[in-house]
């Protein structure tokens, strides 16, 4: 009961930070985190493959924009071959989706 009431009592802000540091649902870490930093503040293994983070904090990104990227394989770079279907980008989508930030400072390549 306890802390529940400490949950509430935390900032949004505090929430929002929390949550973005959060681990990856594990589905998305077996499918994307081989290649993608799956959470903020992390290195992508394929240096090519840029970050969730920078993926959600991308000027203009939206769920519909995501949605539509991650549902047209042809828009994939060759190196990512994968199917997804639609529970599959919903997933997906929802985690990078928590990763967006209004102080969000990408890292230099």
């Amino acid at each position: 009961m306890t802390s529940l009431l400490l949950v509430g009592c935390q900032s949004s802000e505090n929430m929002a930070l929390a949550t973005s540091q959060a681990k990856a649902p594990d589905y998305v870490e077996a499918v994307c985190g081989e290649c993608h930093a799956v959470t903020a503040n992390a290195v992508s293994p394929k240096p090519d493959a840029p970050g969730f983070a920078d993926i959600a904090n991308s000027p203009g990104l939206t769920r519909e924009t995501l949605e539509t990227f991650l549902s047209d394989a042809h828009n994939y770079p060759m190196q990512m071959d994968v199917d997804l279907d639609e529970m599959d980008i919903e997933i997906i989508a929802d985690h990078i989706m928590t990763l967006q930030s209004d102080d969000y400072v990408r890292r230099p390549s």
